[in-house]
């Protein structure tokens, strides 16, 4: 017997390797927070023995879920005004609300709320960009989430820092601070263009070479944003940014829609990654991000939420079926993004956005044992023929009905072990009970 040890039964096991297998009656064994072994329970059942096995029936076993894009702590905003261009959503009610409620206590009680619909939702790992993020960083890892962040920055005063030297500094902070805890990266996060000048950018970039981390940013969202670069630069965004050395394999570009083929040459060359949040582009009308053009370049591309103010939710599920519909009738050609192609956007290929796939992503020897559970005794998932295609235009977040991060188990049969639901629940709904009728609409 081993210590610290577990095996994970299911009637399929998608491991996400080169060859996107399905292994039938399949075994995942983990020691500590790695994964020893995958294979069938023929192969590996009597090789191992564990401190506890899970035989979870009639489900699909598959990497974590990674949210590359999301802004955690707007949760509690979800709903708050809808059916708004972007400019207008920002704004006349995002920022004023945020002016008024933002500050560490709220990030902390939204950041709760947003990883425990994560959790159940089947989301191991999000990149996260946010105020206060330190907040977000502990709560994460207090209930056991993994996760990408660090503090915003934007080109003028926020609740949390007076001005983007004292954002940097603080993630630089940050940075010395969870240098070695397991389940908390740190990133740089540029707001966007329109929000961080080139000054703020060039020391971001210097600061992202100098500390070896990655840069989260929104780019090239709205034709707004497009147009306004084109009108203050002579350039598109994505060759703005370019024209002084910003991008490059470090830069998570959020969003990406109004690129042309200038800009998907750019981002090929510079090694951008690039996050698709399609739900969200869809509901403020920012337009259609032109993805398929972007794998056929070779462009690593990882889906994404967005914040719940603004999707309205941080569902990973609805976010694959939905980039499924939306670039089929958007090329008018059914064979575009297949299923199994989504799937590695919401894993392996969201790790590498991340540039974490050494750690996750995947079910392959010596990686973190972060893994979801789909349960397939549903009506709405039978018959199956192919647990891809399941996953994709069947299954609901609510079919998880186990997660497993860094070899804990943190939700077992829908019940997540490290977070009081009844509690953040009832502290959302009496913070919604005097919110100020002026700020919604």
């Amino acid at each position: 017997m081993r210590e610290n040890s577990l095996m994970i039964k299911a009637k399929y096991v998608l491991p996400m390797d080169e060859k996107l297998s399905v292994i039938r009656d399949g075994l995942v064994v983990i020691e500590k927070n790695k994964i020893l072994a995958v294979g069938t329970e023929i192969e590996l059942g009597d090789k191992y023995v564990a401190e506890e096995t899970v035989d979870t029936g009639n489900s699909i076993l598959i990497p974590g879920l990674i949210n590359t894009h999301t802004h955690a702590a707007m949760s509690y905003f979800r709903g708050l005004a809808d059916d708004l261009p972007l400019d207008d959503w920002l704004t006349k009610h995002i920022w004023p609300a945020e002016a008024k409620f933002v500050n560490a206590d709220f990030v902390r009680r939204s950041s709760e709320l947003a990883i425990l619909e994560m959790i159940k939702s089947g989301i191991t790992c999000f990149n996260d960009m946010y105020f206060f993020a330190r907040e977000t960083a502990e709560t994460a890892k207090k209930t056991g989430i993994r996760c990408v962040l660090g503090e915003g920055i934007i080109g003028f005063p926020t609740n949390r820092c007076k001005n983007h030297e004292e954002a940097l500094d603080e993630t630089g902070k940050m940075r010395a601070d969870y240098k070695d805890e397991e389940l908390v990266s740190i990133a740089l996060n540029p707001h966007s263009i329109y929000a961080c000048g080139r000054e703020i950018l060039s020391a971001v970039k210097a600061i992202a070479d100098k500390l070896d981390l990655p840069i989260h940013m929104h780019v090239s969202e709205t034709k707004k944003e497009a147009d306004d670069c084109r009108e203050k630069h002579g350039k598109s965004p994505v060759e703005y940014l370019d024209s002084f050395g910003f991008l490059s394999s470090r830069v998570i570009a959020a969003h990406s829609v109004w690129l042309g083929e200038n800009d998907l040459d750019i981002y090929k060359e510079r090694g951008v990654k690039v996050s698709h949040d399609p739900v969200s582009n869809m509901k403020l009308a920012s337009g259609t991000a032109p993805i398929s053009a972007m794998l056929k370049r070779g462009i690593t591309v990882g889906l994404g939420t967005d914040g719940a103010a603004s999707n309205n939710t941080l569902d990973m599920f609805s976010e694959m079926r939905t980039c499924a519909l939306l670039h089929k009738i958007n090329n008018m050609d059914p064979t575009v993004l297949s299923a199994r192609e989504i799937v590695k956007m919401a894993t392996i290929d969201a790790a590498r956005v991340l540039g974490i796939d050494g750690k996750i992503g995947s079910l392959e020897t010596g990686k973190r044992a972060d893994l979801i559970t789909v349960n397939l005794d549903k009506p709405h998932l039978t018959p199956l023929y192919d647990p891809y295609s399941h996953l994709i235009y069947c299954a609901n977040s609510s079919d998880v009905d186990n997660v497993i991060i860094n070899g804990k188990i943190i939700m077992r049969n829908r019940v997540v072990k490290t977070m009081d639901e009844e509690r953040i629940l009832k502290e959302v709904n009496e913070f919604q009970s005097h919110f100020p009728a002026n700020l919604q609409i």
